[in-house]
């Protein structure tokens, strides 16, 4: 397995900070007029973004485990739906770059805001949750997250091949999404 050299995370990390500081005087200039009468851009990019994170973390977590049909759908009118609350009738190049770059910038700046404060983390992206635990399954959570015996044994058979409960030691519903599953000592698929 290749990891990356020093040389290179450094060079990553100075690049992530220069993109970074870009996008955001960009939008600065933006939602200020220096880039035309584009600050309703920026204000719509902020709003759609909060709006997006409070319906998805309502939603919870159980569309970001499993994509069905039904929710890569479900993505393409939601992002078909905001296009034009993003935009208005300004559908210019530089109005959807402007768009863009206010929405990930609005991100990094999350992204921060989480490490800085843990409690804005918990409250964006929840804890983990324990699905199982010494074998046996924790019925309340899973039903109120909306999930399983069948998407334990989904992520179980996925990660190691193990097709009934009885060797499964403990699950966990990561705060990504994704199920983690500790086998029993010795199981076997």
């Amino acid at each position: 397995m290749a990891f990356a050299s020093d040389r290179a995370v450094r060079w990553e990390t100075w690049l992530h900070r220069l993109g970074s500081t870009a996008f955001v005087l960009v939008v600065a200039g933006g939602a200020s007029g220096l880039l035309g009468n584009r600050a309703a851009v920026v204000g719509h990019a902020v709003l759609i973004y909060l709006f997006l994170l409070v319906v998805f973390r309502i939603a919870g977590r159980r569309t970001l485990a499993q994509t069905t049909t039904f929710d890569l759908v479900l993505i393409l009118i939601i992002g078909d739906a905001t296009q034009q609350a993003l935009l208005g009738d300004d559908t210019t190049l530089a109005s959807g770059a402007l768009a863009v770059l206010s929405l990930v910038s609005l991100d990094i700046a999350l992204m921060h805001l989480k490490r800085w404060f843990p409690l804005l983390d918990r409250l964006i992206e929840g804890d983990s949750v324990r699905l199982m635990a010494s074998g046996q399954l924790r019925e309340q959570s899973m039903t109120a997250i909306g999930l399983d015996a069948d998407d334990v044994v989904a992520a179980a058979r996925e990660a190691h091949g193990i097709t009934d409960l009885k060797h499964v030691r403990e699950a966990v519903l990561e705060k990504d999404g994704r199920i983690s599953i500790v086998p029993v000592a010795g199981a076997t698929p």
